[in-house]
């Protein structure tokens, strides 16, 4: 199957997003004086793990919307369940090798990605806003996956 450039720019958008948040949240521990190598290693394992899962949410409708209606609940309701799933996995092998993952940079790392998702909604929002005021709008998709987050 091929990836709908959608799904490409959206990933992408979600793991800039997560990256700086990353970069941020790596600077906090460091000024607080708690950080070591388990803070990098935990939130790169939540950061991957959250753009992942949302790259994965996105080949779902992907794949969702080009198939039938009863088809597309059965196959979100499978993608749901299987990347759930591997987000409780990844979190169990944080937990269970702390001294390699910091669980708490991990589940911090975990949310960027759905505070990225939140973030593009807000800027897809003034760009319709720019639209109907009759503003150019530098980019020609404002329609995103963004809001979309289950």
């Amino acid at each position: 199957m091929k990836i709908d450039p959608t799904v490409k720019k959206e990933t992408l958008f979600v793991g800039a997003v997560t990256l700086v948040l990353s970069m941020l949240m790596q600077s906090v521990f460091l000024i607080i004086g708690r950080w070591d190598l388990s803070v990098l290693f935990g939130n790169l394992l939540g950061g991957v793990i959250g753009v992942l899962n949302f790259f994965f949410l996105g080949l779902s409708v992907q794949k969702a919307v080009s198939s039938g209606e009863k088809k597309a609940k059965e196959i979100m309701k499978a993608s749901h369940a299987i990347r759930f799933a591997l987000i409780i996995v990844l979190l169990a092998i944080s937990l269970i090798f702390q001294s390699v993952f910091n669980v708490i940079a991990t589940i911090i790392s975990l949310l960027f990605a759905t505070f990225g998702v939140y973030l593009r909604a807000v800027f897809n929002k003034d760009k319709k806003k720019q639209a109907k005021s009759g503003e150019v709008v530098t980019d020609e998709n404002t329609e995103t996956a963004g809001g979309d987050e289950e």
